[in-house]
């Protein structure tokens, strides 16, 4: 299973370009999904018709609602990173990926390493840091 941050949606069409290997594991079947926190932030863009259209048929509608279970995991990794403020919706993202048992696959890797010694696995980007759009 792969968790697409807000980022990494918005690149889908430039690493649908480069072949990504990431998005080929989900053309081959792989289980893809989007937390209701990352779908409310690519929503609010700017973003046109088509790429809300082609992002949401790519994750097959699988956006995930934030439950409580989340908000608590959220709230846990929120404290033990050192509750900086840049880390509030982050946390939110990864305790989603982590409750699924999924890789995240974001360009902003740095932001979300804090989280990495607490379950979160970030998805490689053709085994290298991310190429942005």
């Amino acid at each position: 299973m792969i968790h697409f941050d807000t980022n990494a949606l918005v690149a889908l069409p430039h690493w649908a370009e480069q072949g990504l290997s990431t998005l080929q594991r989900v053309a081959d079947g792989e289980s893809a999904a989007i937390s209701s926190v990352v779908w409310y932030e690519f929503l609010i863009g700017p973003v046109s018709a088509e790429e809300i259209r082609l992002a949401h048929a790519f994750v097959r509608a699988n956006v995930v609602e934030i439950g409580a279970e989340d908000a608590r995991l959220a709230a846990e990794l929120y404290n033990a990173t050192g509750r900086r403020r840049t880390l509030k919706t982050d946390a939110l993202i990864a305790a989603c990926a982590i409750r699924a048992g999924a890789e995240l696959l974001t360009l902003n890797q740095d932001d979300f390493r804090p989280f990495t010694g607490m379950n979160l696995k970030l998805a490689p980007i053709n085994g290298n840091e991310p190429v942005g759009p």
